[in-house]
């Protein structure tokens, strides 16, 4: 059980990260960042627990480290999804001129 307090909270860090920077770069969301935090908080909780569940049963040490990294750079791109821009593109779209532009 300890164990599993662990990895969760490990797993939270990137996602956690990802918000606060969202949030510093892309200020302009409105009131919808009220919702859209507790919201992302939320789905990337029962994404990793789910993940927890379904990783206990498999043996496979590689397989699990594959399975944990797909799920924390989904929640990674879901925090940056659901961040809500008030006026402008949404917040892929401006990376994505960012970064290819």
């Amino acid at each position: 059980m300890k164990k599993s307090v662990i990895i969760f909270f490990l797993a939270m860090i990137p996602s956690i990260v990802s918000m606060v920077l969202l949030v510093e770069f892309f200020p302009k969301t409105g009131l919808g960042r009220i919702l859209s935090i507790p919201e992302t908080l939320l789905l990337n909780s029962v994404i990793f627990i789910l993940i927890l569940s379904f990783t206990r049963k498999l043996n496979s040490r590689a397989f699990k480290c594959l399975i944990w990294i797909v799920a924390i750079l989904l929640s990674v791109f879901l925090a940056a999804v659901l961040h809500p821009q008030e006026y402008l593109p949404s917040v892929l779209k401006q990376l994505w001129k960012l970064m290819f532009s």
